[in-house]
Parts: structure tokens; C-alpha cells; sequence
């Protein structure tokens, strides 16, 4: 699958090229770029963002890894990042694609949510919303705050998105839970356990050959489905998570960056330094200093 993978095009959104930093929240309707394209998206993968498609009128074929479904609305789909997906819409399909970067799947604030979004991020799931008006018409109405907060510059309207789109994802993760207590097994990925087990374990610098242990397969094996569901080794997924937590203390705590170092787990204030300009371009001192919020 990998190397299936290695020939099907990666995009940020789809028709634009992979950015490092995008938005955290995008929204937009199905003929936005389906229509240009004659209502055909062609096979391709979001290497770090997480896709939610809403149809509320018309149907689709979809093509998901291979497999092959035709839907009729109203009906949601999720695509987890990596995921290799296609569709061909009837002409003046109804409905909006939300687009989640993978820093509002990581952050700090995400860990409580993650017990409950975690299954939803396994593996791509079809709900229809058939028989299910209210859910639909929740969904609906949050998808036009969303959108209309994006359109905004209001105190917060930020915040706001990722609030309302994490009330999306707990809609969808109530409808999984009718269909586990119907009987349907929800799994999780080891890349998703991965990402648990660094949270755990950030600051003991595991190696991945521990985390590895822990999922029980091996390092070679963790490794290449980091690389097929998010794009990227499973060294670099746990080096982003330290750095993102280094940036976080370097903005918000008043320590030295000495002892800093020491509370990330650093044997050596030196090789952190070291560490962090490899990654940044800059030590951390200039980066606190050019990201100096007052938190006192």
C-alpha cells in the first residue's frame, strides 16, 4: 500500500500543494471544486489534515482505498490524513467539506477530547443521516457558524471554529456509539495508539523501538505506517510533539532555558539548544524573544 501510495497525488486541499502550516479550520461547499472539475475529484490523500464531507442533497460514488460505494444523502463521510479517496458527484451535489489540520488533532487542548475523537480519526467511516433530521439539522447549523466565523474578524472567531468543530466531531462520535452498542467493533490504529503513548511518555524520550514494544510490532513496522497514514517517520512525529511542547514552555513559562531543558527531559541544556535550532532555524532564547507574550 505504501508504495501504491508514493503514486497518488498528495495535496493540502485538494488541487493545491502541500503547505507546512495551514489553516487549522476550512470550510467550503461541494461545488466550490467539484463543478470546475465536472463533479470528479480523482484519487488523491491529505497527508495532515482530517476531511469531513457533508451531502445533504444528491449522491456520490466514492472510492476509499480501493473500495467502491455509492451514496445518496444525506449521509457524512470522514477521511482520516493518509487516506487514499475519490468521488464523482451528480451534478449540483448540496453540501461542505470540513477540513481539520492535524495541530487541532495534537494540541494540548485536544488530549481531553481524544478518549472520545480518537476512533473517529481509526480508519474513514460512511454515516448516512437518513431518519435522522435533527442530527442533520444540527450539523447543518454548525457548519454555517463555522463558516461565517471564518468569513468574520471577531474577538475569538478562531476559538470559535475549533469549538463548533469539535461539536461536529461529538455528534458523529454519538453516532458510532449507537452503532457500538449495535454490535460494531470500533478499532484503533497503532498510529493512533502511537500518538496516545507519546503523550505518556514525551518527556522520558522514549525511543521508537520502546514505543514500538509497547504497541507489540516493530520499529521498521511502526515506522512505515507513520509514513503511509500521516506521511511522515515515526521519529519525526514524536520530534514535532517535543518541539511543539519546547515552543509552548519557551512562550509561556519564565524559566531559564536551562531549566527548561531539564524539565523536557534534556540531560543537557546544550543538545536542547542544539535541538531546537536544527528544528527552527533559531536557539531558543531568539525564539522567546521574538515570541515574548507577557504571562505574568
Amino acid at each position: 500500500m505504501a508504495e501504491l501510495n508514493a503514486n497518488i497525488p498528495q495535496f493540502g486541499l485538494y488541487g493545491e500543494a502541500v503547505v507546512d502550516d495551514p489553516a487549522l479550520v476550512h470550510i467550503e461547499n461541494i461545488a466550490s471544486r467539484s463543478r470546475e472539475n465536472g463533479w470528479l475529484i480523482k484519487p488523491h490523500r491529505h497527508g495532515r489534515m482530517f476531511q469531513l464531507l457533508f451531502v445533504f442533497d444528491g449522491h456520490l460514488d466514492i472510492t476509499i482505498d480501493e473500495e467502491y460505494s455509492s451514496l445518496k444523502a444525506p449521509c457524512v463521510i470522514t477521511l482520516p490524513a493518509g487516506v487514499v479517496h475519490g468521488f464523482k458527484f451528480s451534478p449540483e451535489t448540496e453540501g461542505a467539506v470540513l477540513t481539520l489540520a492535524e495541530p487541532l488533532l495534537t494540541n494540548e487542548s485536544y488530549i481531553r477530547c481524544e478518549p472520545y475523537f480518537g476512533p473517529l480519526f481509526a480508519k474513514a467511516r460512511l454515516f448516512s443521516l437518513e431518519g435522522r433530521s435533527v442530527v442533520q439539522e444540527m450539523l447543518a447549523g454548525y457548519l454555517k457558524q463555522i463558516e461565517a466565523e471564518l468569513r468574520a474578524v471577531h474577538l475569538g472567531h478562531k476559538l470559535i471554529t475549533e469549538w463548533l468543530s469539535r461539536s461536529v466531531l461529538m455528534l458523529l462520535r454519538r453516532l458510532m456509539l449507537e452503532s457500538e452498542e449495535q454490535g460494531v467493533e470500533v478499532s484503533t490504529t497503532p498510529v493512533v495508539q502511537y500518538r496516545k503513548l507519546i503523550e505518556s511518555h514525551l518527556l522520558q524520550h522514549w525511543s521508537v523501538e520502546q514505543y514500538a514494544d509497547a504497541l507489540s510490532i516493530s520499529a521498521d513496522h511502526l515506522n512505515r505506517l507513520c509514513k503511509a497514514e500521516v506521511g511522515k517517520t515515526a521519529k519525526a512525529i514524536v520530534q514535532e510533539r517535543l518541539l511543539l511542547e519546547a515552543k509552548r514552555r519557551l512562550i509561556y513559562t519564565r524559566g531559564s532555558v536551562e531549566e527548561l531543558a531539564f524539565g523536557l527531559g534534556f540531560k543537557d541544556a546544550a543538545y536542547f539548544s542544539r535541538f531546537f535550532k536544527q528544528a527552527t532555524g533559531e536557539t531558543p532564547a531568539s525564539f522567546r524573544k521574538n515570541n515574548n507574550f507577557d504571562t505574568y
